[in-house]
């Protein structure tokens, strides 16, 4: 190249499109979700939120192949279940006024939803009292499958 020559780029105008919605649900999620470690973060945010006094961490390869909470909150609903997962579904918001008295760490309802968009996510929940567990799994904010009841299951807390 000549010393007064100048590269000239050209630059087609591109049509802009709409993502599709799988598309920006990834993009959501990695806005939420960093990798393992605010995974990690939101889950034990969410068991505080539900009053655990225990909590207990299962991770393998640093969170990669496995993340796994165990802790003695209150649980979830059975009839909750179908949507916990859906973006924007939360226990503790119900109009933009209760944000001045928020007590919780989380409240937006995206975390578990950002999840289930790069992972594949099985909540396994009991209420005190209760006689059985429940279980259901996730895949891009949708329950996989119906939940399953699990009588045998016992709290180890």
């Amino acid at each position: 190249m000549r010393e007064n020559e100048q590269i000239v780029k050209v630059v087609q105008v591109k049509e802009i499109k709409r993502l599709p919605e799988s598309v920006v649900n990834r993009v959501a999620a990695g806005e939420v979700i960093h990798g393992p470690h605010s995974a990690l973060k939101e889950l034990i945010e969410n068991s505080l939120d539900a009053s655990a006094t225990q909590i207990s961490i299962l991770c393998k390869d640093g969170g990669k192949k496995l993340l796994q909470i165990t802790d003695n909150g209150i649980g979830i609903r059975e009839e909750d279940l179908e949507i916990v997962c859906e973006r924007h579904t939360t226990s503790k918001l119900e109009k933009f006024e209760d944000l001045e008295a928020m007590e919780t760490f989380g409240f937006r309802g995206e975390a578990l939803a950002s999840m289930t968009y790069v992972a594949d996510v099985t909540i396994t929940t009991a209420r005190s009292g209760g006689k059985c567990a429940w279980k259901a799994s996730y895949r891009d904010g949708k329950m996989r499958e119906g939940t399953k009841e699990m009588c045998a299951w016992k709290a180890s807390y």
